[in-house]
């Protein structure tokens, strides 16, 4: 008897060639991709920061109705020209320029700052936090007080430079603004 004739195996997998040619595609595909997914994650966060800042302007607006007071310091005080959430001061903040720095959450969630007529918390204590990128949004208090500028709430973008001035009409660089006017 003899042997039989020995068959190719159907179990190999694709060659070298192929495999290059799959990497690059997928490669390929990464390269278009990358910056469309990357572009939708900043407009993601973008709008998450314009939620944020139209939720902390109506709890300013509410602490404001309540107390007839602006949210300027003890029971209507003006020694306070802006106001911070936690986390880090973007660079190039100069708001410290026009007078002096406070917690907002003196103002929205615990009665420090708004005497008998405080009815808040104005906001649950879990949605009073950095912007998306980490860093602290500002309100320019000073502008409902000096009659020039605009009261606003600012965070300061992608990039975490504070290019916004208290007296800017416009959000500066990738600054992002709401006025509380």
């Amino acid at each position: 008897m003899t042997d039989p004739v020995p068959t190719p195996s159907k179990t190999a997998g694709p060659g070298l060639l192929e495999g290059l040619v799959a990497l690059s595609i997928l490669v390929s595909l990464s390269g278009v991709l990358m910056p469309v997914v990357g572009s939708e994650v900043q407009q993601s966060r973008a709008d998450t920061a314009h939620a944020d800042m139209q939720l902390l302007g109506g709890a300013l607006r509410a602490y404001t109705r309540d107390t007839q007071w602006l949210p300027s310091g003890r029971q209507g005080r003006t020694d306070i020209a802006w106001l911070y959430t936690p986390g880090e001061l973007p660079s190039g903040a100069s708001f410290g320029d026009v007078g002096a720095g406070h917690s907002i959450a003196d103002f929205v969630l615990v009665d420090a700052m708004g005497g008998t007529a405080w009815a808040g918390p104005y906001l649950p204590s879990d949605t009073l936090h950095a912007d998306p990128w980490g860093n602290a949004y500002l309100v320019h208090v000073d502008g409902w007080l000096n009659g020039r500028d605009n009261p606003f709430i600012v965070s300061a973008g992608p990039d975490g430079l504070l290019e916004t001035r208290a007296n800017d009409r416009q959000a500066g660089g990738d600054d992002l603004v709401w006025l509380l006017r």
